[in-house]
């Protein structure tokens, strides 16, 4: 079975990009966001869709100490976001993004569930400081400092999510306010738009927040605040611009009433050229943002917890083929030993910037539990 479903997914693959010619902007410019929809040059509207197949074996222990396998295939939506954006004038503008998936748990399960991911106003400022450029404030529901950043360096969101929110430890977005920009000049242009638009510094880029600690989809439990930044330096501008380094911290208490402690220090290497993406990171602290990694007889005290994730992606010359793969390792310093980690890779075929075709296979090991995923999936962007 587990070849049949590595069959289909390449069959698939092949069957679909063969029927369908490759666009003329596919090879111009596949780093640029797609171009959004002008509604009466009154307000801009865009989406994204995560459509996949995903065929699912597992083998576990149960809880009476016996071998069981499990198998599923379904093909369902993963993920859909819809976005409409207004510049109020030259300084504020208003953001509103519905984040779209499918249900669970409980008797709606399989219905759509709809819920708010983004709901702010933003501020650019004019600062008269040459060594201050970019300034910009959000307030509402807002960016979180680091997964927004190292989604536009890893694009394979489409997979799944990015390594520390797949180990739970925090996610891309809260109440809260956010200030971002950058120390010292932007970045030029041309790079920005044809090579990585993540940095837009061309030395240091910052982006500091206080928030709820509980994520968007979470209620505040408790009266303490969690305070987050990222800085992130390119250090040879001239001879390597795409090289890069970042730092992120979380320092509050993970949201529940007992209030455990939730501090975390992340840092990552990235290079990010045209062909070429690779990155490395680390991250370790106690706790996480929703107070689940706590002693199992007292709430109130966090769990150490620390891991790293390796991802690299090559683009196949000037074509819209690339191949891709990340590792992940996590531990919870739990006493039991259950450590994760995870294998995840494949190949990507990006018709232009609104369309990608992405077939991978994933595989994941907790103690005695075995999990491969064989996935294909379709990212619309518009």
């Amino acid at each position: 079975m587990r070849k049949l479903s590595t069959f289909f997914i390449g069959l698939s693959a092949s069957i679909l990009t063969a029927q369908i010619p490759v666009a003329t902007d596919t090879v111009i410019d596949r780093t640029s966001e797609a171009q959004k929809i002008n509604i009466g040059d009154f307000v801009e509207m865009s989406g994204q869709w995560f459509i996949s197949y995903r065929d699912i074996h597992e083998d576990y222990i149960a809880t009476d100490g016996s071998t069981m396998k499990d198998h599923q295939s379904s093909v369902f939506l993963k993920r859909s976001y819809f976005t409409l954006e207004k510049d109020l004038n030259a300084t504020f503008s208003v953001r509103y993004t519905q984040d779209i998936t499918i249900d669970t748990e409980g008797d709606d399960a399989g219905n759509v569930e709809t819920r708010l991911k983004y709901l702010y106003v933003r501020a650019k400022p004019k600062v008269n400081i040459d060594w201050l450029t970019g300034l910009w404030i959000e307030g509402g529901m807002v960016h979180r400092p680091w997964l927004d950043y190292e989604q536009k360096v890893n694009t394979y969101r489409a997979q799944d999510n990015m390594a520390i929110e797949r180990n739970k430890i925090f996610n891309s977005a809260d109440f809260g306010l956010t200030v971002g920009g950058n120390i010292g000049p932007k970045m030029d242009r041309e790079f920005l738009k044809t090579t990585n638009g993540a940095m837009k510094g061309k030395y240091l880029t910052y982006v500091l927040g206080i928030y709820n600690g509980g994520g968007y989809s979470g209620a505040e439990k408790n009266n303490n605040k969690v305070i987050a930044g990222r800085f992130s330096v390119r250090p040879l501008p001239a001879i390597i611009p795409e090289l890069q380094f970042s730092g992120y911290f979380n320092v509050g208490k993970g949201n529940t009433e007992y209030n455990p402690d939730f501090n975390q220090w992340l840092g990552m290497a990235a290079y990010t050229g045209r062909n070429l993406t690779l990155t490395a990171q680390y991250h370790d602290g106690t706790g996480d943002y929703k107070g689940r990694y706590v002693e199992a007889d007292d709430p109130s005290k966090a769990l150490d917890n620390h891991g790293y994730s390796i991802f690299g992606e090559y683009k196949i010359g000037n074509t819209p083929w690339a191949i891709w793969g990340r590792h992940d390792s996590f531990t919870l310093e739990n006493g039991i030993d259950d450590d994760i980690t995870r294998n995840i890779g494949g190949i990507s075929y990006r018709y232009n910037r609104n369309i990608r075709l992405i077939a991978n296979t994933e595989h994941t090991k907790q103690l005695d539990d075995k999990t491969e995923i064989y996935e294909l999936t379709l990212e619309i962007v518009f």
